[in-house]
Protein backbone atom coordinates (compact mmCIF):
# COMPACT_ATOMS: atom_id res chain seq x y z
CA UNK A 1 0.00 0.00 0.00
CA UNK A 2 0.84 3.62 -0.85
CA UNK A 3 1.24 3.97 3.29
CA UNK A 4 3.98 1.41 3.72
CA UNK A 5 5.76 3.23 1.38
CA UNK A 6 5.62 6.41 3.28
CA UNK A 7 5.79 4.75 6.72
CA UNK A 8 9.55 3.55 5.03
CA UNK A 9 10.94 6.95 4.98
CA UNK A 10 11.53 6.49 8.65
CA UNK A 11 13.96 4.41 7.73
CA UNK A 12 16.69 7.13 7.26
CA UNK A 13 17.44 7.62 10.66
CA UNK A 14 18.96 4.36 11.23
CA UNK A 15 18.96 2.36 7.94
CA UNK A 16 21.09 3.12 4.86
CA UNK A 17 19.09 2.00 1.75
CA UNK A 18 21.63 2.35 -1.09
CA UNK A 19 23.49 1.03 -4.61
CA UNK A 20 26.98 -0.69 -2.78
CA UNK A 21 29.63 -1.13 -5.35
CA UNK A 22 29.29 -5.12 -6.12
CA UNK A 23 26.17 -5.33 -6.57
CA UNK A 24 26.27 -3.53 -9.90
CA UNK A 25 23.82 -3.28 -12.82
CA UNK A 26 23.28 -6.74 -13.93
CA UNK A 27 21.82 -7.24 -17.61
CA UNK A 28 18.95 -9.39 -16.58
CA UNK A 29 17.94 -10.32 -20.02
CA UNK A 30 20.36 -13.20 -20.15
CA UNK A 31 19.20 -14.20 -16.45
CA UNK A 32 17.31 -16.80 -15.88
CA UNK A 33 13.61 -16.38 -14.67
CA UNK A 34 13.42 -16.53 -10.14
CA UNK A 35 11.78 -19.23 -9.07
CA UNK A 36 9.86 -20.13 -5.81
CA UNK A 37 6.86 -20.15 -3.74
CA UNK A 38 4.95 -16.62 -3.43
CA UNK A 39 5.51 -15.29 0.63
CA UNK A 40 9.17 -17.82 0.37
CA UNK A 41 12.23 -15.94 1.48
CA UNK A 42 15.73 -17.70 1.42
CA UNK A 43 18.39 -16.36 4.52
CA UNK A 44 21.83 -16.92 3.86
CA UNK A 45 23.92 -16.84 7.12
CA UNK A 46 25.61 -19.23 9.21
CA UNK A 47 25.52 -21.06 11.88
CA UNK A 48 26.15 -18.34 14.20
CA UNK A 49 24.79 -16.02 13.06
CA UNK A 50 21.37 -18.30 12.78
CA UNK A 51 21.62 -19.22 16.25
CA UNK A 52 23.06 -16.24 18.08
CA UNK A 53 20.52 -13.07 19.01
CA UNK A 54 20.49 -11.78 14.84
CA UNK A 55 19.26 -14.98 13.86
CA UNK A 56 16.12 -15.35 16.41
CA UNK A 57 14.74 -11.02 15.76
CA UNK A 58 15.31 -12.32 12.01
CA UNK A 59 13.00 -14.58 12.17
CA UNK A 60 10.87 -13.33 14.77
CA UNK A 61 10.43 -10.19 11.92
CA UNK A 62 9.97 -12.41 9.29
CA UNK A 63 8.61 -15.54 10.35
CA UNK A 64 5.88 -14.15 12.75
CA UNK A 65 2.36 -14.72 12.37
CA UNK A 66 0.78 -12.67 10.14
CA UNK A 67 -2.41 -10.86 11.83
CA UNK A 68 -5.68 -11.23 10.62
CA UNK A 69 -5.65 -14.71 9.33
CA UNK A 70 -7.96 -17.89 10.94
CA UNK A 71 -5.53 -20.36 10.39
CA UNK A 72 -1.88 -19.85 11.55
CA UNK A 73 0.36 -18.49 8.79
CA UNK A 74 3.65 -16.50 9.10
CA UNK A 75 4.26 -13.40 6.78
CA UNK A 76 6.79 -15.43 5.21
CA UNK A 77 7.94 -19.09 4.89
CA UNK A 78 11.72 -18.66 6.01
CA UNK A 79 13.99 -21.57 4.25
CA UNK A 80 17.67 -20.67 5.62
CA UNK A 81 21.06 -21.98 3.73
CA UNK A 82 24.64 -21.56 4.47
CA UNK A 83 26.98 -20.32 1.65
CA UNK A 84 27.97 -24.13 1.16
CA UNK A 85 24.15 -24.79 -0.14
CA UNK A 86 23.47 -21.74 -1.86
CA UNK A 87 24.75 -22.80 -5.20
CA UNK A 88 23.68 -22.32 -8.91
CA UNK A 89 19.94 -23.78 -8.26
CA UNK A 90 19.61 -21.75 -5.06
CA UNK A 91 20.51 -18.63 -6.55
CA UNK A 92 17.85 -18.49 -8.38
CA UNK A 93 15.02 -17.99 -5.69
CA UNK A 94 12.80 -14.54 -5.89
CA UNK A 95 13.53 -13.10 -2.38
CA UNK A 96 16.92 -13.64 -0.43
CA UNK A 97 17.90 -11.85 2.40
CA UNK A 98 22.17 -12.21 3.31
CA UNK A 99 23.02 -11.52 6.29
CA UNK A 100 26.66 -11.40 7.98
CA UNK A 101 28.15 -9.22 11.14
CA UNK A 102 31.77 -8.00 10.54
CA UNK A 103 32.66 -9.53 14.13
CA UNK A 104 31.96 -12.88 12.16
CA UNK A 105 34.74 -14.50 10.10
CA UNK A 106 33.64 -17.51 8.80
CA UNK A 107 33.35 -18.53 5.56
CA UNK A 108 29.73 -17.73 4.70
CA UNK A 109 30.27 -14.15 6.44
CA UNK A 110 33.28 -13.76 4.31
CA UNK A 111 31.44 -14.96 0.76
CA UNK A 112 28.54 -12.67 1.60
CA UNK A 113 31.21 -9.26 2.42
CA UNK A 114 32.71 -10.23 -0.73
CA UNK A 115 29.70 -10.37 -2.41
CA UNK A 116 28.93 -6.84 -1.07
CA UNK A 117 32.01 -5.52 -1.18
CA UNK A 118 31.40 -4.24 2.07
CA UNK A 119 34.38 -5.20 4.15
CA UNK A 120 35.62 -1.45 4.26
CA UNK A 121 32.02 -0.61 6.39
CA UNK A 122 33.38 -1.01 9.90
CA UNK A 123 33.97 2.25 10.49
CA UNK A 124 30.74 3.28 9.26
CA UNK A 125 28.80 0.72 11.47
CA UNK A 126 28.12 1.45 15.01
CA UNK A 127 25.70 -0.21 17.66
CA UNK A 128 22.59 1.51 16.49
CA UNK A 129 23.05 1.47 12.59
CA UNK A 130 23.34 -1.58 10.17
CA UNK A 131 23.78 -2.06 6.79
CA UNK A 132 20.84 -2.70 4.34
CA UNK A 133 21.11 -2.77 0.67
CA UNK A 134 18.94 -3.71 -2.16
CA UNK A 135 20.11 -5.46 -5.43
CA UNK A 136 17.69 -6.52 -8.29
CA UNK A 137 18.14 -9.29 -10.66
CA UNK A 138 21.60 -10.39 -9.15
CA UNK A 139 21.31 -14.00 -10.05
CA UNK A 140 17.87 -14.47 -12.12
CA UNK A 141 14.76 -12.19 -13.63
CA UNK A 142 12.54 -10.83 -11.06
CA UNK A 143 14.79 -11.33 -8.03
CA UNK A 144 15.37 -9.32 -5.21
CA UNK A 145 18.56 -9.72 -2.75
CA UNK A 146 18.52 -8.25 0.28
CA UNK A 147 22.03 -7.54 2.18
CA UNK A 148 21.80 -7.64 5.99
CA UNK A 149 25.65 -6.36 7.56
CA UNK A 150 25.66 -5.58 11.72
CA UNK A 151 28.88 -4.45 13.88
CA UNK A 152 28.45 -7.64 15.53
CA UNK A 153 25.44 -10.07 16.72
CA UNK A 154 24.02 -7.94 20.07
CA UNK A 155 23.92 -5.05 17.72
CA UNK A 156 22.98 -5.97 14.47
CA UNK A 157 19.75 -7.96 16.79
CA UNK A 158 19.24 -4.73 18.67
CA UNK A 159 18.97 -2.90 15.22
CA UNK A 160 16.13 -5.24 13.68
CA UNK A 161 14.12 -5.13 16.71
CA UNK A 162 14.22 -1.67 16.62
CA UNK A 163 13.64 -1.50 12.71
CA UNK A 164 10.83 -4.67 12.73
CA UNK A 165 8.16 -2.76 11.78
CA UNK A 166 9.87 -0.95 8.82
CA UNK A 167 11.93 -4.04 7.96
CA UNK A 168 8.57 -6.53 7.91
CA UNK A 169 6.72 -3.56 5.94
CA UNK A 170 9.45 -3.27 2.97
CA UNK A 171 9.20 -6.53 2.43
CA UNK A 172 5.70 -7.30 2.28
CA UNK A 173 5.19 -4.12 -0.14
CA UNK A 174 8.19 -5.50 -2.34
CA UNK A 175 5.87 -8.99 -2.45
CA UNK A 176 2.73 -6.43 -3.42
CA UNK A 177 4.61 -5.33 -6.15
CA UNK A 178 5.50 -8.39 -7.31
CA UNK A 179 2.13 -9.85 -6.86
CA UNK A 180 0.47 -6.49 -8.92
CA UNK A 181 3.55 -7.34 -11.79
CA UNK A 182 2.01 -10.26 -12.04
CA UNK A 183 -1.69 -9.21 -12.50
CA UNK A 184 -0.69 -6.40 -15.19
CA UNK A 185 0.94 -8.80 -16.99
CA UNK A 186 -2.15 -11.15 -17.69
CA UNK A 187 -5.71 -10.32 -18.93
CA UNK A 188 -7.36 -7.55 -17.64
CA UNK A 189 -11.38 -6.57 -16.94
CA UNK A 190 -11.32 -3.57 -18.85
CA UNK A 191 -14.87 -3.08 -18.64
CA UNK A 192 -14.99 -3.82 -15.05
CA UNK A 193 -12.64 -0.90 -14.57
CA UNK A 194 -14.27 1.58 -16.56
CA UNK A 195 -17.28 0.92 -14.75
CA UNK A 196 -15.31 1.54 -11.23
CA UNK A 197 -13.89 4.62 -12.65
CA UNK A 198 -17.61 5.88 -14.14
CA UNK A 199 -19.24 5.40 -11.04
CA UNK A 200 -16.88 5.83 -8.03
CA UNK A 201 -13.91 8.06 -9.72
CA UNK A 202 -11.51 5.63 -8.99
CA UNK A 203 -8.73 3.77 -11.08
CA UNK A 204 -7.99 0.49 -10.33
CA UNK A 205 -6.08 -2.68 -12.12
CA UNK A 206 -8.19 -5.73 -12.37
CA UNK A 207 -7.94 -9.37 -13.12
CA UNK A 208 -9.92 -10.79 -15.94
CA UNK A 209 -11.52 -13.17 -13.61
CA UNK A 210 -13.18 -11.02 -11.56
CA UNK A 211 -16.79 -10.69 -12.32
CA UNK A 212 -19.77 -8.22 -11.49
CA UNK A 213 -21.50 -8.96 -8.61
CA UNK A 214 -23.19 -5.53 -7.69
CA UNK A 215 -22.82 -2.08 -8.69
CA UNK A 216 -25.61 0.74 -7.08
CA UNK A 217 -25.62 3.82 -5.41
CA UNK A 218 -21.90 4.40 -5.32
CA UNK A 219 -21.23 0.76 -4.34
CA UNK A 220 -19.60 -1.81 -6.65
CA UNK A 221 -18.64 -5.43 -5.61
CA UNK A 222 -16.99 -7.93 -7.77
CA UNK A 223 -15.65 -11.19 -6.70
CA UNK A 224 -12.98 -14.34 -8.72
CA UNK A 225 -15.21 -17.50 -7.58
CA UNK A 226 -13.49 -20.54 -7.97
CA UNK A 227 -15.01 -24.15 -7.40
CA UNK A 228 -13.58 -24.34 -3.87
CA UNK A 229 -13.07 -20.46 -3.33
CA UNK A 230 -14.20 -16.74 -3.31
CA UNK A 231 -12.19 -13.25 -3.01
CA UNK A 232 -14.66 -10.57 -3.08
CA UNK A 233 -13.75 -6.49 -3.49
CA UNK A 234 -15.75 -4.17 -2.14
CA UNK A 235 -15.46 -0.08 -3.61
CA UNK A 236 -17.97 2.53 -2.63
CA UNK A 237 -17.84 6.12 -1.34
CA UNK A 238 -19.55 8.52 0.99
CA UNK A 239 -19.45 12.08 2.27
CA UNK A 240 -16.86 13.37 4.57
CA UNK A 241 -18.35 14.61 7.79
CA UNK A 242 -16.13 15.23 10.95
CA UNK A 243 -13.08 13.82 12.05
CA UNK A 244 -14.49 10.70 14.15
CA UNK A 245 -14.84 9.13 10.82
CA UNK A 246 -11.63 7.94 10.81
CA UNK A 247 -11.86 6.26 14.35
CA UNK A 248 -11.30 2.67 14.14
CA UNK A 249 -15.01 2.20 15.23
CA UNK A 250 -16.40 4.37 13.67
CA UNK A 251 -14.93 2.84 10.24
CA UNK A 252 -16.04 -0.49 11.40
CA UNK A 253 -19.48 0.27 12.29
CA UNK A 254 -20.65 2.02 8.69
CA UNK A 255 -18.72 -0.95 7.28
CA UNK A 256 -20.86 -3.22 9.11
CA UNK A 257 -24.35 -1.10 7.99
CA UNK A 258 -23.29 -1.24 4.83
CA UNK A 259 -22.90 -4.87 4.08
CA UNK A 260 -25.65 -5.34 5.85
CA UNK A 261 -27.66 -4.07 3.52
CA UNK A 262 -25.39 -5.15 0.56
CA UNK A 263 -23.89 -8.29 1.03
CA UNK A 264 -26.05 -10.70 1.78
CA UNK A 265 -25.35 -14.04 3.02
CA UNK A 266 -26.63 -17.21 1.64
CA UNK A 267 -29.30 -18.08 3.84
CA UNK A 268 -31.89 -15.41 3.70
CA UNK A 269 -31.71 -13.33 6.87
CA UNK A 270 -27.98 -13.76 6.52
CA UNK A 271 -25.14 -11.35 5.86
CA UNK A 272 -21.77 -10.66 5.82
CA UNK A 273 -20.28 -8.69 9.39
CA UNK A 274 -16.65 -8.26 11.16
CA UNK A 275 -16.01 -10.92 13.70
CA UNK A 276 -15.36 -8.89 16.58
CA UNK A 277 -14.63 -11.56 18.46
CA UNK A 278 -10.90 -11.38 17.36
CA UNK A 279 -10.98 -7.61 16.90
CA UNK A 280 -9.14 -6.21 13.75
CA UNK A 281 -5.76 -4.80 13.76
CA UNK A 282 -6.13 -1.03 12.94
CA UNK A 283 -2.94 0.80 11.24
CA UNK A 284 -2.33 4.64 10.09
CA UNK A 285 -1.79 4.53 5.96
CA UNK A 286 -2.46 6.93 3.35
CA UNK A 287 -3.93 7.10 0.21
CA UNK A 288 -3.80 10.00 -2.54
CA UNK A 289 -1.30 11.74 -0.22
CA UNK A 290 -4.63 11.70 2.33
CA UNK A 291 -4.48 10.34 5.80
CA UNK A 292 -6.02 6.63 5.54
CA UNK A 293 -6.86 3.58 7.99
CA UNK A 294 -6.20 -0.01 6.82
CA UNK A 295 -7.49 -2.75 8.99
CA UNK A 296 -6.89 -6.35 9.24
CA UNK A 297 -9.24 -8.81 10.83
CA UNK A 298 -11.84 -11.72 10.42
CA UNK A 299 -15.40 -11.34 8.95
CA UNK A 300 -18.67 -13.88 9.73
CA UNK A 301 -21.90 -14.47 8.11
CA UNK A 302 -24.47 -13.81 10.89
CA UNK A 303 -27.09 -16.22 11.32
CA UNK A 304 -24.44 -19.47 8.66
CA UNK A 305 -21.57 -20.81 9.50
CA UNK A 306 -19.32 -18.60 6.96
CA UNK A 307 -16.02 -17.15 7.85
CA UNK A 308 -12.40 -15.66 6.66
CA UNK A 309 -9.89 -12.92 6.54
CA UNK A 310 -10.44 -9.00 5.22
CA UNK A 311 -8.28 -6.31 4.55
CA UNK A 312 -9.93 -2.86 4.95
CA UNK A 313 -9.12 0.74 3.64
CA UNK A 314 -11.15 3.78 4.77
CA UNK A 315 -9.17 6.92 2.64
CA UNK A 316 -9.97 10.57 2.13
CA UNK A 317 -11.05 12.36 -0.84
CA UNK A 318 -10.01 15.92 -0.26
CA UNK A 319 -11.27 17.01 -3.74
CA UNK A 320 -14.53 15.80 -3.86
CA UNK A 321 -14.95 15.79 -0.02
CA UNK A 322 -15.99 12.17 0.00
CA UNK A 323 -14.19 9.05 1.87
CA UNK A 324 -13.12 5.76 0.06
CA UNK A 325 -14.34 2.38 1.36
CA UNK A 326 -12.12 -0.42 0.14
CA UNK A 327 -12.29 -4.03 0.89
CA UNK A 328 -11.00 -7.49 0.31
CA UNK A 329 -12.39 -10.51 1.73
CA UNK A 330 -11.70 -14.32 0.93
CA UNK A 331 -13.83 -17.15 1.62
CA UNK A 332 -11.42 -20.75 1.82
CA UNK A 333 -13.04 -22.90 4.25
CA UNK A 334 -10.10 -25.17 5.80
CA UNK A 335 -7.24 -23.62 3.63
CA UNK A 336 -4.22 -21.58 3.68
CA UNK A 337 -5.21 -17.94 2.98
CA UNK A 338 -2.16 -15.45 3.59
CA UNK A 339 -1.42 -15.40 -0.56
CA UNK A 340 -5.44 -15.08 -1.53
CA UNK A 341 -5.89 -12.29 0.97
CA UNK A 342 -2.24 -10.67 -0.54
CA UNK A 343 -3.98 -10.87 -4.25
CA UNK A 344 -6.95 -8.57 -2.87
CA UNK A 345 -4.88 -5.94 -1.17
CA UNK A 346 -2.23 -5.68 -3.97
CA UNK A 347 -5.25 -4.84 -6.22
CA UNK A 348 -6.39 -2.07 -2.80
CA UNK A 349 -3.19 -1.33 -3.48
CA UNK A 350 -3.59 -0.33 -7.24
CA UNK A 351 -6.51 2.25 -6.83
CA UNK A 352 -5.94 5.61 -7.62
CA UNK A 353 -8.30 8.71 -7.90
CA UNK A 354 -9.40 9.07 -11.28
CA UNK A 355 -8.56 12.55 -12.93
Amino acid sequence: MRGVSKRLLGLSAFLWLFSACGTGEFNSESLPEAVGSPGELIVVCDEQVWAGAAGLEIRKTYGSEQVGLPQAEPWFRIIRFDESKFNTITRKYRTILLVSTLENDSKTSRYIRDLLGERGQEDRLNDSTFVFVESADRWARGQQVLYLIGKDDASLARAVVRKRSEMLAYLRQKELNRVMAGIKAKPRHKALESLIKDSLGLKITLPKSYQLRVAENNFVWVSREDADKTLSLLLSTRPYVQESDFSAAAVLAYKDSLTRARVPGPLKGSWYTTEYLAPPDTFISSFAGEYALFQRGLWRVENDFMGGPFVHLTAYDAKRGLLVELEGFVYYPKEKKRELLRELEAIIGSVALAK
